[in-house]
């Protein structure tokens, strides 16, 4: 599927993060075996931020999967798809609903304060210029604080750069 070298200098390193990625996500996505062929830390840094946001205080973790969902179709990342639609399928969300986040990032299957920062993520990494202080006043007064209101807007666009910078690894 992507076009790298094993990285045999690291096997042993790479060997304890695939182990890290597996326990998230019960396999190691090719992706992320290509970011630690080209280099562990790359993949080391990828999970730390996946950690983050799972964990995160205040969002559901499950709407960086619908966002990532989004732009996956939006840009055509083929692989963030599959891997995408698997994930959100297997914690119980319907092709129904994922089809409806498809067309539209607003129809997540949360509440509408979710559904607003979602919305607000994509138009910021689509139309940033077209982000104003009301937009973050908006957020704010639903409840929504400076780090969530990053975290949404900085997972959005490492997905849109992640897989652009992918999308030039990929077998065609």
């Amino acid at each position: 599927m992507f076009i790298y070298q094993k990285n045999e200098s690291q096997k042993e390193r790479l060997s304890k993060l695939y182990r890290k990625v597996k326990f998230i996500y019960g396999n190691v996505p090719p992706q992320m075996e290509l970011l630690g062929n080209i280099e562990a830390d790359y993949l080391e840094d990828f999970v730390k931020a996946v950690l983050r946001i799972a964990k995160h205080p205040h969002i559901n973790p499950d709407l960086f999967g619908f966002i990532r969902l989004f732009i996956a179709y939006r840009e055509g990342y083929d692989y963030c798809k599959a891997y995408n639609t698997e994930f959100l399928l297997s914690k119980e969300y319907t092709q129904e609903q994922l089809d409806n986040c498809i067309l539209d990032i607003s129809n997540i299957p949360f509440d509408s304060n979710h559904q607003v920062l979602a919305s607000h993520a994509i138009k910021a990494i689509y139309n940033s210029k077209a982000i104003s202080s009301e937009d973050f006043e908006l957020l704010n007064s639903m409840g929504w604080n400076q780090r969530d209101i990053f975290d949404a807007i900085e997972h959005a666009g490492t997905i849109f750069r992640n897989g652009r910078i992918l999308t030039a690894y990929t077998r065609r």
